[in-house]
């Protein structure tokens, strides 16, 4: 009897390894501690003809949500955003750039906001994330992506067979968001001479708890810099603000708007950040720790019987 309870408990100390060692993922979590992602799509081309404009887009045809933290010295940027063109291929994504701001002497593209943003939404999954050395405690590490807000890989390194596939794999998932197929998001923008008036609304609704915030994005389509140190003499998906809104449903707000590096080509896009309570599983029993199922084996090994006091 004694044998079989030691081989039961050694099946139950060898089980939890080995699940653990499936359990890797092909990504990192974005936002540790919560069940969040971000959703958008609204956009809107704010070129010199622009006056009056208007987007909405249904919740079941959200295109994904890429955002890339980058610089125009990071060499390695330059060969994870190759692989990530060649993974989104045709699929429609929403993309952003943040560049480099806090203690940047190089990178011109970066501003205080879009940092902060980076840093408070996903800091710390960077700190927790980081593979190589180099990026090792960055809160801001370049080159990192992360898919609909969600899933987040940073470095240069694979998780399978190729950049390509991880990118690929991340896209295919999509959002987990909890809104139902028919809410929509929209955007308005009416220029004016400082700027633009900026309307939003949406319907969302959820049969779970969630809060939301909405931000919107300042982009410039593509900007020409050939002092660039990695080799790019076009940047493209450029984020130059992030703009938190007052009410994440609806409002209207007067937005100052900052001037293009080049051509006519900034947007306006809303996003949406969610996040749904994580509640434990019911009726699920934590894992027994090693040092109490390694002292239950020791009680149950057989001892040899003292002779002459040996």
């Amino acid at each position: 009897m004694r044998s079989l309870l030691a081989i039961l408990l050694a099946t139950m100390l060898i089980l939890p390894i080995h699940a653990s060692a499936a359990s890797s993922k092909l990504w990192d979590d974005a936002r540790l501690g919560m069940n969040a992602g971000t959703i958008g799509g609204p956009s809107i081309l704010l070129s010199n003809n622009t006056t009056n404009e208007r987007s909405t887009i249904e919740v079941s045809d959200l295109p994904s949500v890429v955002e890339v933290y980058t610089a125009t010295w990071c060499f390695n940027c330059v060969e994870t955003e190759i692989a990530l063109d060649e993974a989104i291929g045709s699929h429609e994504v929403l993309r952003f750039h943040y560049h480099r701001y806090l203690y940047e002497t190089l990178d011109p593209f970066g501003s205080e906001s879009s940092d902060s943003r980076w840093i408070e939404e996903y800091g710390q999954g960077s700190l927790e994330s980081s593979e190589t050395p180099y990026l090792s405690g960055s809160e801001r590490a370049a080159p990192s992506k992360v898919f609909d807000g969600e899933r987040m890989y940073t470095g240069d390194s694979t998780r399978s067979n190729s950049l390509v596939t991880d990118y690929s794999t991340a896209l295919s998932l999509g959002s987990s968001h909890p809104f139902q197929g028919n809410g929509t998001l929209s955007l308005e923008i009416a220029k004016s001479e400082n700027g633009a008036v900026v309307n939003w609304y949406n319907n969302l609704s959820s049969s779970k708890d969630w809060t939301a915030e909405a931000v919107l994005m300042i982009v410039e389509g593509s900007i020409y810099y050939p002092n660039g140190t990695n080799g790019l003499d076009i940047y493209h998906h450029v984020l130059h603000e992030t703009i938190k809104l007052p009410n994440w449903n609806n409002g209207s707000l007067q937005v100052v708007l900052p001037p293009p590096w080049d051509g006519d080509d900034i947007s306006l896009i809303l996003l949406i950040d969610w996040g749904t309570s994580v509640s434990a599983q019911a009726g699920s029993l934590p894992a027994p720790a090693v040092s109490t199922l390694l002292c239950l084996l020791a009680a149950l090994t057989p001892r040899r019987k003292k002779i002459n006091g040996h």
